[in-house]
């Protein structure tokens, strides 16, 4: 291979000495010839007229212009400085002609242009018009006969094409030794030298002493050792399921009796993989394994691997593995690792080279030929789905633990944690807020309570008030409300019977509902008015919501719209009910796509319905339209069946309850607020 590449330099450099080599030979004899005669350069002042009016002079050819001049016919001769143009002035023409030419602006018909004879000719051919020019010792004038602009123009490419010229000599050195520098410190990696951090400077640089770097723009450095950190964080400040600190414990356990576990025979987990939504503790659950086995933390996410230069992303993935030998027992964790594992040849972009290849070098280090005793990775995501199979394979992940949302007990854990060391008020009810927060990660509680502290500071208290908590519930479902909105009375009586037609629903089915607030304030989302309610606890808790009780939510959902019908009437519904409309649609279609509920698709299930997946973010294309249009349309009929159906309801139910949905608006009109406890009073 190096002897073939020798090979081709040589040829590509012998082709280009061949064709310089014929350039100078012309211009050598070009200069030889024109020395032996009367030459004289002009200026550009001085051609002027020439390249302005050279198009009016007599065509001619090369033939002719040689027998002029062997005949003595010519007095004088132009040559072009690119060696391919001829003008001559044959013995009648004078120089009165020409200083009439430059000194006149337009052409003029009384003046004989005859006189000048122009041929376009081969530069090869110059030299013999030269040969003869010397022999009848006639003057020779070389200049650039073309216009002005041209000339300004090819100045312009002529210093472009040398900046550039220079420019790619330089780079090419440059990726030389940028390519020797990356094989020296593979080379190291290869001798078990393994990655340094580099040290920082005072001055906020980062020392470098080889000489290269004086010149080269500096490559990307590897982070994992900047990341090398002992945790101090154990089980005990990760307040969530049992059964997930459970499943932490036993992998402490294989990592501190590592002896015994050996002893019968039992293999230490190499990986395992924490999933769940965003905001569970993750994260935290990492650290915590680390804290309790004393054992080296690196973190690192998954994007860090992304860089940009091709094979950065391989090339880091075993320095991170190297750092980590050097340094065990050592716990590698990598968040989001979906940005870096996911499905090969899923996606749009089916060609990622260099994800791919870093990828394998990720596979490679957790089940390769290297030894990774004492060594134990740890990986977060929230996409399952996406990974790649390879990874989640057992002798990568053994392990995967499921950290879903809290349940109310742990919530309550949750919560408890985060008072503690605050300023708070000594009757909270610590169980209605877990109740109030179904559906919250343990960030979002965190961020809750925080928001909450800043309220009350806000309003001057020294201590943590109950009712701000509440406040920051409020607002991180609805949002912002704008109290000092100023809304016309028509609009306002318009939201009150809206949001009477949910509250009244709502409390008509307290067997399934838990009314919690109705309001007329608008918010910054763009609601004129909200009713929260949830359901009860005991079917929360359970999670097998029956068809009942979606049917319900349904007639609930649809609501404000029935109540604006019975007292605008049909022609006079506005559109406050969009969101409602979306909601209701969007729960029929799951009750018939994937809970079972229909009449006629009783046992379909449709894939694409709780698909919120997007190519572009890792699925494979090939799930397609695979249902047939009958089905399609079954499934559209029955779902709209079912929003009809509650809308039908809702209208029955609220004009057998008239007076109440009149009372409860005129409620909201005077209150403009009504809690469930106002409820409860009357």
């Amino acid at each position: 291979m190096q002897k073939n590449l020798h090979l081709i330099c040589m040829l590509f450099f012998s082709q280009i000495h061949v064709l310089v080599g014929f350039k100078h030979i012309i211009k050598h004899s070009i200069s030889y010839s024109v020395s032996k005669t009367k030459t004289v350069f002009m200026s550009n002042e001085n051609i002027d007229f020439l390249t302005k009016y050279k198009y009016y002079f007599k065509k001619d050819n090369y033939n002719n212009v040689i027998n002029d001049i062997i005949d003595h016919k010519v007095s004088k001769i132009y040559l072009d400085k690119k060696m391919n143009e001829i003008i001559t002035l044959d013995n009648e023409g004078d120089d009165d002609i020409e200083k009439d030419i430059v000194s006149n602006s337009n052409y003029d018909y009384n003046y004989n242009y005859d006189h000048y004879h122009i041929a376009s000719v081969n530069p090869v051919l110059i030299p013999n018009v030269i040969e003869k020019s010397s022999e009848t010792r006639t003057p020779i004038i070389i200049a650039d006969l073309r216009p002005g602009f041209i000339v300004n123009t090819e100045n312009g490419f002529n210093f472009i094409s040398n900046s550039v010229s220079f420019i790619i000599p330089f780079l090419l050195i440059s990726s030389i030794f940028s390519f020797i520098r990356r094989s020296i410190n593979a080379n190291n990696m290869m001798n078990g030298q393994g990655f340094k951090p580099t040290i920082q400077s005072g001055s906020g640089q980062r020392n470098q002493p080889n000489f290269l770097n004086s010149f080269m723009p500096p490559m990307p450095q590897n982070k994992g050792g900047d990341q090398l950190q002992k945790s101090n964080i154990t089980l005990a400040n990760w307040a969530g399921s049992p059964e997930v600190i459970e499943e932490c414990r036993e992998v402490i356990s294989y990592i501190e009796n590592k002896e015994l576990f050996n002893k019968m025979g039992a293999e230490m987990p190499k990986g395992i993989l924490l999933e769940g939504p965003p905001g569970t503790g993750k994260t935290l659950l990492a650290k915590a394994i680390a804290g309790e086995t004393n054992s080296t933390f690196i973190a690192i996410s998954g994007s860090e691997f992304v860089e940009l230069f091709v094979g950065m992303g391989a090339s880091r993935v075993r320095e991170l593995f190297q750092n980590a030998r050097n340094n065990n027992p050592c716990i590698i964790f990598i968040d989001e690792i979906d940005a870096v594992a996911r499905q090969r040849g899923a996606g749009i972009n089916m060609a990622n080279d260099e994800r791919e290849q870093t990828l394998n070098q990720l596979l490679y280090e957790m089940d390769g030929f290297n030894s990774n005793e004492n060594i134990v990775v740890i990986a977060a995501t929230n996409r399952r789905d996406v990974l790649d199979q390879a990874i989640l394979r057992p002798g990568r992940f053994d392990r995967i633990i499921r950290v879903s949302l809290p349940d109310k007990e742990s919530r309550e854990k949750i919560i408890d944690y985060y008072f503690k060391n605050k300023n708070i008020e000594d009757n909270f009810d610590i169980s209605a807020i877990a109740e109030m927060t179904e559906g919250f990660s343990g960030a979002q509680i965190k961020n809750l309570i925080n928001e909450a502290i800043i309220l009350s500071a806000r309003n001057k208290y020294t201590k943590l008030q109950e009712e701000y908590i509440f406040e920051a519930f409020e607002k991180s479902i609805v949002g912002l409300i704008r109290k000092n909105a100023t809304v016309d009375f028509a609009t306002q009586k318009r939201v009150a019977i809206h949001e009477s037609g949910h509250s009244i629903l709502t409390l008509l089915y307290n067997d399934t509902f838990d009314f919690k607030k109705a309001s007329i304030q608008p918010t910054y989302n763009g609601a004129g008015g909200y009713t929260l309610f949830s359901e009860k606890p005991e079917i929360r808790n359970g999670g097998l919501y029956t068809k009942d009780v979606l049917k319900k939510r349904l007639i609930v959902s649809m609501g404000g719209k029935a109540a604006e019908a019975i007292f605008y009437g049909n022609d006079y519904v506005s559109l406050g009910a969009v969101e409602d409309l979306r909601q209701a649609n969007k729960l029929a279609k799951r009750m018939i796509g994937n809970f079972g509920m229909g009449n006629q698709l009783e046992v379909f299930f449709n894939e694409d319905v709780s698909d919120d997946s997007n190519p572009f973010l890792g699925r494979s294309l090939s799930m397609g339209d695979k249902y047939s249009d009958h089905t399609k349309f079954m499934m559209d009929k029955e779902s709209l069946e079912l929003v009809q159906n509650a809308y039908n309801t809702a209208v029955d139910i609220l004009k057998k309850n008239y007076g109440s949905l009149i009372y409860f608006s005129d409620l909201l009109m005077n209150n403009t607020v009504i809690y469930k406890k106002d409820i409860d009073y009357l």
